[in-house]
């Protein structure tokens, strides 16, 4: 590997450590968001909620220079993964629930 190419590496690789560890503290956000949402019996999903993620952080990125197309796409992926966590904590809570 190129000498002048390793640390540039390095330093990616921290920052993508960073991003994991934001990921993770997103995510256990998400289940708090899933709590509050089954005690106010709100649905896992809400779609209008979906779209203004995605428009803010598309509009975020241009700061950066980000391509927004590129922003909503990854934001998608993120909300994904959001929507999977909170679909499950509401399927295991049905199953917790008490029955009559």
């Amino acid at each position: 590997m190129s000498k002048r190419l390793a640390p540039l590496r390095a330093e990616i690789d921290a920052i993508d450590d960073e991003l994991v560890a934001l990921l993770g503290k997103r995510l256990s956000v998400v289940h708090r968001v899933a709590a509050v949402k089954m005690a106010e019996n709100l649905p896992a999903v809400l779609p209008d909620r979906v779209e203004a993620v995605k428009k803010r952080a598309a509009e975020a990125g241009l700061v950066y220079g980000l391509d927004p197309d590129f922003m909503a796409t990854l934001y998608q992926t993120i909300i994904d993964e959001a929507c999977r966590v909170e679909e499950g904590i509401f399927a295991a809570g049905r199953e917790d629930a008490p029955r009559s």
